[in-house]
């Protein structure tokens, strides 16, 4: 899959650096531009070629929710993550009608932003591998969309662990059993499953079943992508 290009609209300068030095620090993403309000942030995509905006809604000139309707108005194929103060919810509702993929609140983790740039790399990566969706890539698809596995995690689990996981899953080129991940990340083998069945469940990995000569079926787990 080619390089994500992202460009922020956020009237914080330091804000701005910080998503900079973050998505840069990502595989499959980087910053190609920055401005600080919705007309630069229009202005700014006639000049450049982008596949997401991070968008804040409380900018000068044109907010985040006028520059969100702009661009669906032109007709642009351009993705939208919303970042912002904003926690009301006429403005979430707005958001939503206005097709953004995703809405977080400020002050924000790094976690829950790297689990929505995740989520949206997995969505690009299966539309652009597939020619023809099932119902069942539809459905996963949507559940990647909506993100409930993102916005709420069963009682017990965390992003932090969760993020974890994932990263060793994507590092490693073999499905991997919940014996090797626990080992790998010093966690007990229950904790580990625990991980492993979320993420199943919630459509990001998939399980394989082997069965040798005698007991259980040993079960390796690998990402959907």
């Amino acid at each position: 899959m080619r390089v994500i290009d992202v460009i922020v609209a956020e009237d914080d300068p330091m804000v701005t650096e910080i998503y900079r030095r973050y998505i840069h620090s990502l595989d499959g993403f980087r910053v190609v531009a920055a401005v600080s309000d919705g007309k630069r942030a229009l202005s700014a995509l006639e000049e450049v070629s982008v596949d997401l905006m991070i968008l804040d809604i409380f900018m000068p000139d044109l907010d985040g929710l006028a520059t969100l309707q702009a661009l669906r108005g032109s007709g642009r194929s351009l993705d939208v993550i919303v970042v912002s103060a904003a926690h009301d919810a006429l403005t979430l509702t707005s958001a939503i009608q206005g097709g953004a993929f995703d809405y977080i609140v400020k002050p924000f983790s790094f976690e829950r932003l790297g689990a929505a740039l995740d989520a949206y790399r997995q969505m690009r990566c299966r539309l652009e591998r597939c020619d023809a969706l099932t119902q069942a890539d539809v459905d996963g698809l949507l559940r990647l969309r909506n993100k409930k596995n993102l916005m709420t995690l069963p009682k017990g689990l965390n992003e932090g662990t969760l993020g974890r996981v994932i990263a060793h899953l994507r590092a490693t080129d073999r499905p991997l059993s919940a014996d090797e991940t626990a080992e790998a990340l010093s966690v007990s083998r229950v904790t580990a499953r625990r991980y492993l069945e979320h993420l199943v469940a919630s459509g990001q990995a998939l399980v394989e079943r082997s069965y040798g000569d005698v007991g259980r079926p040993l079960h390796r787990y690998h990402l959907t992508e």
